[in-house]
């Protein structure tokens, strides 16, 4: 498998990238919602289903596997950025130009919460994030927040409070409707359009017969698209 993207499909790099921060991603949102609907005795539903009893003494470390999680999410964002302007993306596959805008606008959605849920999570962290092998303080016991505090006279709640509300925000009502959006986008190509969209970026390699769905090459049926939205402009 090529490490760089090609014209036609993704590379190792951002198969992996791509994969690693989806895996984490989907983790990360499991682990926070069974911590608020079954562990913490404070937001767990009632009564308790499947016989599962709130555990307050495992609160925080199953929200250290989170805030792992979401510290990998935003390390790895970095590289998988770096990556897509050193090897820029497959052409597009045969559309319309609302949907490519569209595929764009998602996109960048998701690098955008991949950016802003790391972040805000972190600055409003008041545990130290355990790995294991090494521990990142909390943001309220790191440098760059004693710097912030003395330079524009914020305490910890001025800073933690704000950064809370967009984490819940995007977390809550942002992240899982574009995840969702994406997903069924990926499914729509694959199962309805019947095109490489998800096929390309699947760890393995594999491939639909190079002839569209209705026997013409892939060439006749990116101009039977142009030729679609030509005349919606009409």
């Amino acid at each position: 498998m090529l490490l760089k993207n090609t014209r036609e499909r993704f590379g190792a790099v951002a198969k992996t990238l791509h994969w690693s921060m989806a895996i984490a991603f989907v983790a990360a949102y499991v682990i926070v919602y069974y911590v608020i609907w079954f562990i913490d005795p404070e937001t767990s539903i009632k009564p308790a289903l499947f016989g599962m009893q709130p555990d307050d003494n495992l609160v925080i470390p199953l929200l250290n596997i989170h805030w792992v999680l979401g510290v990998a999410i935003g390390v790895l964002v970095v590289p998988r950025l770096l990556w897509k302007i050193w090897s820029p993306a497959p052409d597009p596959l045969p559309g319309l130009k609302i949907e490519h805008l569209m595929a764009r606008v998602a996109h960048w959605s998701l690098y955008l919460l991949m950016i802003v849920l790391p972040v805000s999570g972190y600055m409003n962290t008041y545990d130290p994030t355990n790995f294991g092998v090494f521990v990142i303080p909390a943001f309220k016991d790191t440098s760059l927040f004693h710097w912030i505090s003395v330079e524009f006279a914020l305490s910890w709640k001025d800073i933690e409070t704000p950064m809370e509300a967009i984490h819940r925000f995007f977390g809550h009502w942002v992240a899982w409707i574009v995840v969702v959006l994406h997903a069924a986008a990926s499914l729509f190509h694959h199962i309805v359009r019947r095109d490489d969209t998800l096929i390309r970026m699947l760890p393995w390699n594999a491939s639909r017969s190079k002839l569209a769905p209705n026997g013409n090459d892939a060439t006749r049926q990116r101009e039977t698209f142009a030729q679609v939205g030509k005349a919606g402009e009409r």
